[in-house]
């Protein structure tokens, strides 16, 4: 999904308001950012898992422009310039499931792996996600490919092969909304667990460069000289899309 021009670990509240303008991407305060390693150190690999929230309540669209709300964890190598790809198997919701091209109720997330390129967003068709239901995550460097890897209960559910553009220096959470011609009303809190995070090289500072905004983490720290990095759980808080309390608006 599309990227918020110049992604920071911080992001400021700007005043509130009730509403959010229509035909904007509105991006969640509640977010992890972790990276870059130091020295020649890359991400190689990123394994984590999620169980998506209650789909967002409150949310409202006319027929001729659809609300969508995204959930994903992304690697780049970047800090979030459009320059450059983004690898980010998603979570995807709209009130209008098949206006998105997935099969999925209303009351059920789509998943797919996606990556977000200078081009446009390149990504696997959606698979509905029953509720109450752990989907899993790898997103790996392979030679000079990046695989994104989503499985459930067991079996892969949607893969994607791309082209490593540049190594993987940035590991990043986001809740996106599209307001289109509505609003995106609130997503619940959820848990992004068992975030295990590979380096090339030893970083033994790495839990360093990980900032936390307005969520919160069990223990990210390595037990093997600072290659491999876990952290139990990361806790995201409740977003109201319809504020800007929580939220940073890219129209």
């Amino acid at each position: 999904m599309r990227l918020i021009h110049a992604f920071v670990p911080l992001i400021g509240a700007i005043g509130a308001v009730a509403s959010q303008p229509t035909d904007s991407w509105v991006f969640g305060d509640s977010l992890f950012y972790l990276g870059p390693p130091s020295g020649n150190s890359r991400i190689t690999k990123a394994t984590y898992s999620i169980m998506p929230p209650a789909v967002p309540s409150g949310a409202k669209a006319s027929t001729k422009d659809e609300v969508w709300v995204s959930v994903w964890v992304g690697a780049s190598s970047s800090a979030g310039s459009q320059d450059y790809d983004l690898y980010q198997p998603l979570f995807n919701w709209s009130l209008d499931q098949e206006s998105q091209g997935c099969s999925a109720s209303v009351e059920e997330w789509c998943v797919a792996a996606s990556t977000y390129t200078p081009d446009g967003q390149v990504g696997q068709d959606y698979v509905a996600v029953p509720q109450n239901t752990t989907v899993d995550f790898e997103i790996a460097v392979e030679g000079k490919k990046v695989i994104q890897t989503v499985t459930i209960d067991g079996e892969v559910v949607s893969k994607q092969s791309d082209t490593l553009d540049a190594a993987l220096q940035y590991l990043y959470s986001s809740n996106e909304c599209y307001t289109g011609s509505g609003s995106c009303g609130t997503l619940a809190g959820y848990s992004i667990k068992n975030l295990t995070v590979t380096l090339s090289e030893a970083d033994t500072g790495f839990a360093d460069v990980l900032s936390l905004d307005s969520v919160t983490d069990k223990n990210f720290k390595s037990t093997d000289g600072g290659i491999t990095w876990h952290a139990d759980w990361i806790k995201v808080t409740s977003i109201d899309f319809d504020s800007s309390n929580d939220t940073e608006v890219d129209a």
